[in-house]
């Protein structure tokens, strides 16, 4: 009943229905399973997808990892270079990702310096350190973190802001 229905004769037959294994329409494609694909909207894909991860790729990586609930203060200026972190939050200190006491502060300092003469042997020290606090801490609440680093021999101090 199909095989001599109007739409079966008057329809042309498509890229893929011609080819197929289930219903091939001539001889020549009994013998031969293959199709033709449609690439071009799957290379449109690819192509938006590798434009958007270009102009998203930061070859610098994150240098800091903010907490949601900490505003940094904003400044204009250089770019932050990476240089161990000290950060305050919620009355809580820590050295990278570390946390430490107030009183274990100056010894935690000295043993991050101690590991990178021990891992960089030959290089000067430069002495830089990374403070990242909450824009509404008091400095108060810092000095503690300043003078450490000034007993560790960090003779320069940055404080992580947000660029403007």
């Amino acid at each position: 009943m199909l095989k001599n229905s109007v739409v079966k004769t008057n329809s042309l037959p498509t890229v893929l229905g011609a080819t197929s294994i289930i219903g091939p329409t001539t001889d020549e494609n009994k013998r031969k399973i293959t199709s033709e694909m449609m690439l071009t909207s799957l290379i449109d894909a690819f192509s938006i997808l590798m434009v958007f991860l270009l102009f998203n790729f930061s070859s610098a990586g994150d240098l800091l990892s903010v907490g949601k609930d900490m505003q940094l203060p904003k400044a204009s200026g250089a770019e932050l270079e990476r240089n161990p972190v000290v950060k305050f939050d919620n009355g809580k200190y820590f050295i990278e990702a570390t946390e430490v006491t107030p009183d274990g502060l100056v010894q935690a300092l000295l043993d991050l310096r101690k590991q990178y003469q021990e891992t960089r042997p030959g290089e000067e020290f430069p002495g830089i350190l990374t403070v990242q606090a909450d824009r509404r801490v008091k400095f108060e609440q810092l000095s503690s973190i300043v003078q450490a680093s000034a007993h560790a021999g960090y003779g320069e101090i940055k404080f992580a802001v947000v660029m403007n």
